[in-house]
């Protein structure tokens, strides 16, 4: 078979790309913009607490960092991107990367770094004042309410999806992951040999979800009661001790995460050998029916992974706490960056070659369905192993996104404690009501919407999120008067994007409102919603209606906030030009004029 026919070609320009942004444009932002010193203090040092601050190994943290970004992004994300055709994802996987994705995490971590660990809370109070820092938390807000209905949306689908066999993996993982952090802290046994107990345990729960699938006969309220328990696990991942339940349980998970990576990787490498061609066309067109226009769809389609604005948060409030030397910020920050491009990458690869996907007819669990078809030949055929490949990728999809939606929803009660922690709402800072309140509208919104118009919401929201980090990447580089271009023109880029596919966005939903409202038609109003709400029309309507505010508060006050930033940009380039020159090196401009 033809290497065009087949993903071997572009995975193999895709990954030299890569190498290219790592070795070369990553090496000298290092060297020219940073400027970074492995000898200067780094916060896990200055400020080492054993509890937040601590240095960890750059290959820990890398996996940390990894496992703490890396969710259904990268995987869904093509899955609606390929509706214009996998040639325009590919390109939007490769560029987004290349110039804003890494740069946009490397850049968090190291403004965080160079600010003695402080998140972005704190640093954008200093660049913006009172307002801006009320207007970014605002937005993170809104911004953690669309990610975390999105995710426990597509959670509870998927249990649902495979008959019931990824259920009693997902909580094997789950358990073993506690077990594994008892061991570890309580017990003190070897890393190896608990990570092995661990592993075995994770292959043995895939076994048993086989063997007792956990089948629900609520019709449709199949999903609603899923989400439920969703929630639950959710709310006790918040509120438990991180040691307990959130670090073990991602530890663990990111072996087979990483090894799904892998396995598809190798499958699409040999797709010219095991004859698994692409069954769908490079380029659709520039506009899609129910879709939209090219840009901005695709660019807050495929989120995270290309750029998103997680990543950001992760970085400056996590890992720029544990980073030993400034050196290791490349690979913990860039790299694992574009090791999330690489899933973004098989994942495509898988899409590319099964037939007939319609994002908005089709399930988003046809990434198993690719998956199995790229790796199966590699096994013994899909006749051998199919239902352990059909488990083990479903159970994937889920520990993707259930790992990392258990950070989003501790850092939701985090953001609302530091909030409400004081004043006539001060109830909802406590962590057990925010964690609750986050939770409720969240699986709110997740048994109501369709999980493609969630998608693009949170897509929009997240990459929003992105623009607005390099902005104030910008804005600290402006005042220590380094090179700002490589961080401006993406930073512009994507707010501008952003901000239109919101509008767009919340178009849609205002049109099914109107169309319904004044002129009966209650397609585009179903179409907004999924059973058992879309057979509900007065239901259904509320809830389109709930989804325009949703969207018109994320655009006033993502905008609100682009312009403060803007501001203080310009404002920081002229107060730099009369002030003594210094690099980005951790010197401070107003220290220095005093």
């Amino acid at each position: 078979m033809g290497l065009l026919n087949t993903p071997f070609l572009w995975v193999v320009i895709t990954i030299a790309v890569y190498i290219v942004a790592y070795m070369a444009y990553g090496r000298w932002v290092d060297r020219k913009v940073w400027k970074v010193d492995a000898k200067r203090t780094t916060p896990a040092h200055m400020y080492m607490d054993g509890v937040e601050f601590f240095p960890v190994s750059r290959y820990v943290l890398w996996g940390y960092q990894f496992k703490s970004v890396a969710a259904l992004g990268p995987i869904l994300g093509p899955f609606i991107g390929i509706a214009f055709g996998w040639l325009p994802a590919l390109l939007w996987i490769i560029a987004g990367n290349f110039f804003i994705g890494w740069l946009q995490d490397y850049g968090s971590l190291m403004l965080s770094v160079r600010k003695e660990g402080r998140s972005f809370g704190p640093i954008t109070y200093e660049f913006t004042g009172a307002k801006g820092r009320r207007n970014l938390l605002a937005f993170v807000l809104f911004y953690l309410i669309i990610i975390s209905a999105t995710f426990i949306a597509l959670i509870a689908a998927f249990w649902n999806a495979f008959g019931g066999t990824t259920f009693v993996p997902t909580i094997g993982v789950i358990l073993a992951g506690v077990l594994c952090g008892q061991l570890l802290y309580r017990v003190k046994m070897n890393v190896f040999a608990v990570t092995a107990i661990g592993l075995l345990l994770v292959v043995f729960s895939i076994w048993l979800g086989i063997q007792i699938p956990v089948v629900l006969n609520f019709g449709v309220w199949n999903v609603v009661v899923w989400a439920a328990l969703c929630a639950v696990i959710l709310y006790f991942a918040a509120v438990l001790p991180t040691p307990t339940f959130i670090q073990p349980t991602n530890y663990l998970a990111f072996y087979p995460a990483y090894a799904a990576i892998i396995l598809l990787l190798v499958g699409a490498l040999a797709s010219p050998l095991t004859n698994v061609p692409l069954a769908e066309p490079a380029f659709v067109g520039v506009w899609v029916t129910n879709f939209g226009p090219i840009w901005p769809i695709l660019f807050v389609a495929i989120a995270c992974g290309a750029i998103s604005g997680w990543h950001s948060l992760v970085s400056s409030s996590s890992s720029a706490k544990q980073l030993d030397i400034e050196t290791d910020a490349l690979p913990v920050g860039g790299g694992a960056m574009l090791s999330e491009g690489l899933l973004a990458l098989v994942s495509l690869a898988a899409y590319s070659v099964v037939a007939g996907l319609n994002p908005l007819g089709s399930s988003p669990t046809a990434w198993v369905s690719g998956s199995e078809l790229l790796v199966a030949p590699l096994v013994g055929g899909r006749a051998v192993a199919g239902a352990v490949l059909s488990t083990f990728f479903g159970l994937v999809l889920i520990i993707y996104a259930i790992t990392v939606q258990a950070l989003v929803t501790r850092f939701f009660r985090l953001v609302a404690g530091e909030t409400w922690s004081e004043g006539r709402f001060r109830i909802l800072g406590n962590k057990h009501v925010s964690t609750f309140f986050s939770l409720g509208v969240s699986w709110l919104f997740a048994v109501t919407g369709s999980w493609w118009a969630l998608w693009l919401y949170f897509g929009g929201a997240n990459q929003l999120l992105a623009g607005l980090a390099i902005m104030l990447i910008a804005i600290y580089l402006a005042k220590s008067r380094a090179l700002t271009r490589n961080y401006l023109i993406p930073g512009v880029f994507m707010i501008v994007t952003t901000l239109a596919a919101l509008v767009y966005e919340t178009y849609t939903f205002l049109n099914a409102f109107v169309q319904y409202v004044f002129l009966g038609n209650s397609g585009p109003l179903g179409s907004q919603t999924k059973p058992p709400v879309s057979g509900y029309p007065l239901a259904a309507l509320t809830i389109d209606a709930v989804f325009v505010i949703v969207g018109v508060s994320l655009f006033a006050v993502g905008l609100s906030m682009s312009i403060r930033l803007f501001r203080s940009y310009r404002q920081s380039k002229a107060e730099a030009r009369v002030r003594a020159p210094a690099a980005a090196d951790g010197g401070d401009p107003a220290k220095e004029e005093e």
